[in-house]
């Protein structure tokens, strides 16, 4: 699964010229759409490399079910 993007929570980095999540993202997979990012799911490779920059907490990379 992509990187979920909680736009709720998102502040768009506080007024960066452009938010860390796209700088961050090595797949180019985020983009500023209608003023807000959003994820190109075929395109996250699930690093969670926007997470961890994200000073709002609000993208997770929610875990695929794994079954044995």
């Amino acid at each position: 699964m992509a990187a979920q993007i909680d736009l709720d929570k998102c502040g768009m980095c506080g007024g960066h010229t452009q938010p860390l999540c796209i700088e961050a993202c090595p797949d180019d997979a985020i983009r500023v759409q209608n003023g807000r990012p959003v994820v190109t799911e075929f395109l996250c490779e699930d690093c969670n490399e926007c997470g961890c920059v994200c000073p709002d907490e609000a993208i997770v990379c929610p875990l695929e079910k794994v079954t044995f």
